[in-house]
């Protein structure tokens, strides 16, 4: 099982790193795709097709910029996600819960794809918000602001909760073997900073180079903590911040492989995929105090 998030392939080096995935090493592997692809339709088939042709299963999850409205003729951002699903459905790519293995295979694994959005602090105290000296809390620089449109019509309420609503209902005893969850938004405010460890495996991260802008304020939100314990998760894998992690927490393995953007990101972030479940997992990335199947 691979995992990565953020891959931006709007960005032609991004595009070329996809098409250069080896054709024949991951036939059985499967792959985890936590969401950013591109917010344009048609290089996202593109993607995900490269990407399907190459694993036995890839799962995905929408991130904020699948669902930008720009020139999509969507008349908002939960029809783009509708678009976008019916797309996977087409390229046999996965949006909701998938069984990996053969019946009877006690190496196999739940993949739970969790949609996400986040809670921005004005919304509720789910949000993982915290404060920033010198922030700019209009977020006039997040495109979400621009390019996110969500229906109007009465009762539609938080899009936090329109999408963590279709995740319902998620109980371990569902599952007959290890689940792998994961989503495109944080579970957690704790993973917004890095560890020493996590620093001396995987390098610094990048320099801060809007202070005035506070991520946290579009980080995620709390529910989808409840969400991933009450699947019974043992990994999960997320994106949307741009910062690699790998870190056990209270039984549960939180993973963060972001391609991100070409220069700004990747001086930090390794450019490939992460093994984060099967044997030969990458020693070179994870604690080697910490093993999976």
């Amino acid at each position: 099982m691979f995992a990565v998030s953020d891959i931006h392939v709007d960005y032609p080096q991004n595009m070329t790193w996809v098409e250069s995935v080896s054709p024949v090493a991951h036939r059985e592997d499967a792959l985890i795709v936590a969401g950013d692809v591109t917010h344009d339709l048609g290089r996202l088939e593109r993607a995900l097709a490269t990407l399907r042709a190459r694993f036995a299963l890839v799962s995905f999850v929408p991130g904020n910029h699948e669902l930008w409205v720009r020139g999509d003729d969507c008349a908002h951002s939960v029809e783009k996600f509708e678009r976008i699903e019916a797309l996977c459905r087409r390229l046999d790519v996965a949006m909701r819960p998938r069984r990996f293995g053969r019946p009877g295979d006690d190496a196999a694994v739940w993949v739970v794809p969790l949609q996400s959005w986040y809670v921005e602090p004005e919304e509720g105290d789910d949000s993982l918000f915290e404060p920033k000296p010198g922030e700019d809390p209009t977020l006039g620089m997040w495109s979400d602001k621009f390019f996110v449109r969500w229906p109007g019509e009465p009762g539609f309420g938080r899009p936090a909760d329109h999408f963590l609503a279709m995740n319902e209902p998620l109980h371990r005893a569902a599952f007959d073997a290890p689940v792998i969850t994961f989503s495109h938004m944080l579970p957690r405010g704790d993973l917004m900073r890095s560890t020493a460890e996590e620093r001396a495996r995987l390098g610094p991260p990048p320099p801060d180079a809007y202070p005035e802008f506070n991520f946290s304020r579009v980080a995620g939100c709390h529910g989808l903590e409840a969400q991933l314990r009450r699947a019974g998760a043992t990994v999960h894998v997320y994106g949307h911040q741009h910062r690699n992690r790998w870190r056990e927490v209270d039984g549960v393995l939180y993973v963060s492989n972001c391609l991100g953007y070409p220069g700004r990101d990747q001086h930090a972030n390794p450019r490939r995929l992460w093994q984060i479940w099967g044997d030969g997992a990458d020693e070179g990335i994870h604690p080697a105090s910490v093993t999976r199947r």
